[in-house]
């Protein structure tokens, strides 16, 4: 990356938004990203904002995941949650035919709300529960069918396992600042130069994503939440 773009994407936020129905997994895979378990108890309510940085890119990239509620589709809050979203996530369950057939409406319905923006965000399709391939219930070539048709980058991935997750975000996020993938990412090798530490400080729990190309710092965190609380995306 040049100067000039360091110097671009030195103070952006990136602002990831996950949508689709409940029980899908969104809490969960956002759970995982951030160096959890990948295990989330409870549903969303409204929509849930974490704070982190990628550092795939030089300076860290300051990232913003807005974690939003499945009901949120039925409400006039779904504008202002994806309000300056530079990503849209899509998420189903692989196991469940019903949450992907809901897409549809999604994907609309989010459509419509950036019609007349002049900047579309980046739009991907992530199914969830890779680790339950035998349960699968979305035919492979309905998937491939509406990623063509929509132009979505599709990827499958597990919460649960860690699969895939750090590797289909660092690709989200690399297109968003217009960088090439690093190289541990794009070679899916073992790094021993990249962490996870959660926002608590507690040592990361293992992932079997061997990309791990995120950074959380309590300073950064600090500093995006007090803009996530004067923004429109915010735990209601």
């Amino acid at each position: 990356m040049s100067d000039t773009e360091e110097e671009e994407n030195s103070g952006k936020v990136i602002k990831i938004t996950l949508v689709g129905e409940p029980l899908t997994g969104k809490s969960s895979i956002c759970n995982r990203y951030l160096g959890g378990s990948g295990v989330s108890w409870g549903g969303t309510q409204g929509a849930e904002v974490s704070a982190a940085q990628w550092a795939g890119a030089r300076p860290p990239a300051a990232l913003q995941l807005c974690d939003v509620a499945g009901a949120a589709l039925a409400t006039t809050m779904l504008p202002n949650y994806l309000y300056a979203s530079d990503v849209v996530i899509f998420v189903y369950d692989l196991t469940n035919l019903q949450s992907f057939e809901k897409l549809d409406m999604w994907i609309k319905s989010i459509k419509d709300i950036f019609e007349s923006e002049p900047k579309k965000p980046l739009m991907a399709l992530f199914g969830n529960k890779s680790d339950l391939e035998h349960q699968r219930a979305v035919r492979l070539s309905c998937v491939q069918k509406l990623s063509s048709e929509h132009l979505l980058e599709n990827f499958k991935v597990s919460a649960k396992t860690g699969e895939m997750v750090n590797t289909a975000f660092s690709k989200l996020i690399a297109r968003v600042l217009g960088v090439k993938m690093p190289v541990e990412v794009a070679a899916h090798r073992k790094s021993t130069d990249t962490q996870i530490s959660e926002t608590n400080a507690q040592p990361p729990l293992p992932s079997n994503d061997a990309t791990n190309t995120l950074i959380m710092n309590r300073k950064m965190l600090r500093k995006i939440q007090r803009k996530a609380s004067s923004s429109v995306c915010c735990v209601q």
